[in-house]
C-alpha cells in the first residue's frame, strides 16, 4: 500500500467514526422526547382497545387503565413508566384529542371518534 491510500484510509476511518458520534449523541439528547412519545402511544392504543368494547371512558379510569404501563428503546437501557397516573391521564387525554382517536362527550369523558 502506498502512503497516500494509508492516509485516505485513516481519513475515512476517522470520518466515519465522527459521524456514528454525532448520531449517537443526536440519539441520546431525544432519547427522553422519543420515550415520552413511545409512552403516550402505547397507552392511547390501550385506551382505544378499551373503548372499543365500552361506550366510554373518563379519566379516573384512564388513570387506573395506564398505571405501571413502561417502555424503552431497543437499544438504551433506560425505561419510562407512568409514575402518577393521574397528571398523565390528562396528558393523554390532550394527546388523544389532538390525534382525533377520541372526542369529549362532557368534561372529563371520552369516546371513539367515529
Amino acid at each position: 500500500m502506498s502512503t497516500p491510500q494509508i492516509i485516505l484510509g485513516i481519513l475515512l476511518f476517522a470520518l466515519v467514526t465522527a459521524v456514528l458520534y454525532v448520531w449517537g449523541l443526536r440519539r441520546s439528547m431525544t432519547q427522553n422526547m422519543d420515550m415520552e412519545q413511545l409512552l403516550l402511544r402505547k397507552c392511547a392504543g390501550k385506551v382505544v382497545k378499551y373503548l372499543k368494547k365500552n361506550e366510554t371512558i373518563t379519566q379516573k379510569e384512564i388513570s387506573r387503565l395506564v398505571r405501571d404501563i413502561q417502555v424503552g428503546l431497543f437499544w438504551s437501557r433506560k425505561r419510562l413508566r407512568v409514575a402518577s397516573p393521574g397528571p398523565f391521564a390528562k396528558k393523554l387525554a390532550n394527546y388523544m384529542l389532538e390525534q382525533q382517536l377520541v372526542e369529549e362527550v362532557r368534561q372529563g369523558c371520552y369516546r371513539l371518534k367515529v
